[in-house]
């Protein structure tokens, strides 16, 4: 048989049935309450939450493009072309004077597919801050430092598939407001006259902050793992532009595949976790915590679409494919290096040999010095 048991409405604690008052009683907030009362206050709860989960998720309307940016959109489908790979179906961006030869992401030969449509034009970029060079020598550094990676990694034919790349990102600015409760205890012990005497005392916490976000980046692109651009954040957009077509000559961009609608959730998620941490921190001093409730709501959302610089390599390795990411403002790397079996069994085995022989020539020494004796 299935046993009910009730959350207090007030701080989130276990309810425990208390015959006398034949109710349902909390021993943190001294609520009391009869089980007509818990269920009326439980919907309430559940109704609201379900308001706030609605508004949050509430996209305003698309506002109608004023000619300027109709203009801008025509110039940015003119100028531009769209390129897709036959094999893994990535769709690369290129101006006009750049042509792409083979795909960022599987290295396979792509095809001009046409123009770029003008809902696609970003209204930022982040312009990339060093070239190719300074980014080789960046990726030849990190990755040296392991000492069994595979040699292949680091040749001059894969070094040569790194690639410049424009990641398109949906920067979200937005005002969050998080409210906190809790039932906090303060216990001290002491012992006099014999005995030993332990205080207990609780407190109603109530916490509220207000946090801005300006830009938090989700980006919009399937292809590339989205782990793999949060470990090369954070990004510094006092050096952000309005977007130009200048600054894509010469590099590739990837078109974005998931929508705004489609990337809240993730971004709200960000928002909120890091709101929970900062609220916690000014929460301190009591012995223990319970009955924690935390709500973030976030108002005025605005979005900008806009392209972040990265330079990115696949590297194909044992049935895998293994990414790799620079920040190309700040040269932050991210991925995850494969280890070369081989070498590390080899490099084993002569390390075996290497202390087998020296076990060897301190056995010959001390057996003579014993025949000496």
């Amino acid at each position: 048989m299935d046993v009910k048991s009730y959350d207090c409405p007030n701080c989130g604690a276990k309810l425990e049935f208390d015959p006398d008052k034949q109710k349902f009683c909390c021993e943190y907030c001294l609520g009391e309450f009869d089980e007509v009362r818990i269920n009326e206050l439980a919907q309430q709860k559940l109704d609201n939450e379900r308001e706030e989960y609605e508004k949050r998720n509430q996209m305003p309307e698309e506002e109608a493009l004023t000619s300027e940016e109709e203009k801008a959109n025509t110039e940015f489908e003119e100028n531009t072309r769209l390129y897709q790979c036959p094999t893994c179906g990535a769709q690369i961006v290129a101006d006009n004077n750049t042509a792409a030869s083979f795909c960022y992401y599987c290295h396979n030969p792509v095809i001009l597919k046409g123009r770029v449509q003008g809902m696609y034009r970003p209204s930022k970029v982040l312009p990339f801050a060093f070239g190719k060079d300074k980014a080789v020598e960046y990726f030849n550094k990190w990755a040296k430092e392991k000492k069994y990676i595979p040699h292949d990694l680091i040749s001059e034919k894969q070094i040569e598939k790194l690639t410049g790349l424009y990641v398109p990102f949906w920067g979200a600015d937005a005002r969050t407001n998080t409210k906190y409760s809790a039932i906090g205890k303060k216990i001290r012990s002491w012992s006099s006259g014999g005995y030993r005497y332990t205080q207990t005392k609780e407190y109603s916490i109530q916490r509220e902050m207000d946090i801005e976000y300006d830009g938090i980046p989700g980006d919009g692109s399937k292809k590339i793992e989205d782990s793999l651009m949060e470990a090369i954040e954070p990004y510094d957009y006092s050096q952000i532009k309005d977007f130009d077509m200048a600054y894509l000559s010469g590099f590739f961009a990837d078109k974005y595949d998931v929508e705004k609608e489609a990337m809240y959730p993730r971004i709200f998620d960000r928002m909120r976790a890091n709101n929970n941490a900062r609220i916690k921190e000014i929460v301190n001093g009591y012995t223990y915590i319970s009955g924690e409730h935390i709500n973030t709501e976030t108002k005025n959302i605005k979005w900008n679409y806009m392209l972040l610089p990265v330079w990115f390599m696949t590297f194909n390795y044992q049935g895998k494919t293994w990414e790799y990411a620079i920040n190309g403002q700040t040269g932050k790397i991210a991925g995850e290096l494969p280890v070369n079996y081989k070498k590390l069994r080899l490099h084993q085995f002569l390390y075996g040999l290497a202390a087998a022989a020296v076990v060897l020539v301190i056995g010959y020494f001390l057996g003579g010095s014993w025949n000496a004796l």
